[in-house]
């Protein structure tokens, strides 16, 4: 992992000891940290703990104050879940999450085919077995729903997080693998036409570079090229599944 990835796991790991010893038996981490695509003040570090025991209220106070502690101290926002041990075979990967280095306690973030096949194909365990998880559901109808919903926020969201994000979903779709942002824009430059290269050339500077020149000198411009990507990617997307 990258030197700041590794620094807030260890941080997460020691913080979560002192105050509940004993809770954490399981630590994965998936997400761009695992797939060498992290670039710090962008990537939050992406979990799952596995828990000896599903927290009373007590101990869900004191994840909170844990969480909220970390959140103003280190430079790597945590984004994840915890699932019980008793869950973890039941029902997935489902659990309370965590969100921008906040606990939300009384939220739970549905069991989605594509968490499942991060941790099947490239989770990072750093305490605990491997998720050993072979059994993993079909994508397909989960991307696209998330093209549909991508093409309706594309207007509104950052241009490299729509461009790579539909290079992502066309991969998933493609391949039924997951690709790192970076992966999949490179995958965007030799699958798409050559018209496109602007754009996600555009999307990857801004991503691992933003300090290098723009490719476009018009805001609108640029706006609306990502626009029109994320639509071509789509549906070419959608005609793969």
């Amino acid at each position: 992992m990258h030197p700041l990835a590794a620094t807030t796991a260890e941080r997460f790991l020691m913080a979560v000891d002192a105050e509940l010893p004993g809770l954490v038996t399981g630590l994965h981490v998936v997400g761009s940290a695992a797939l060498d695509d992290f670039v710090p003040g962008r990537c939050d570090l992406d979990f799952v703990a596995v828990t000896a025991w599903r927290p009373d209220a007590d101990a869900l106070d004191r994840l909170a104050d844990m969480h909220a502690t970390l959140a103003s101290t280190e430079r790597t926002a945590l984004d994840g879940n915890y699932v019980a041990a008793a869950d973890w075979r039941g029902s997935g990967i489902e659990g309370l999450v965590v969100r921008s280095g906040r606990l939300e306690a009384r939220s739970q973030r549905r069991d989605r085919p594509v968490d499942r096949l991060a941790l099947s194909e490239h989770a990072l365990t750093l305490r605990g077995p491997p998720p050993g998880w072979w059994d993993v559901p079909e994508v397909d109808g989960w991307a696209a729903q998330a093209l549909g919903s991508l093409r309706l926020s594309a207007d509104a969201a950052e241009v490299d997080e729509v461009v790579l994000g539909a290079c992502r979903l066309h991969y998933l779709l493609a391949l039924r693998r997951i690709a790192s942002k970076s992966e999949a824009g490179l995958y965007g430059l030799i699958t798409f036409e050559e018209r496109w290269r602007r754009i996600v050339d555009e999307a990857l500077r801004l991503r691992r570079s933003p300090d290098a020149p723009a490719l476009y000198t018009d805001e609108g411009e640029r706006r609306r090229e990502a626009r029109a990507f994320v639509d071509m990617a789509a549906e070419d997307g959608l005609s793969l599944s």
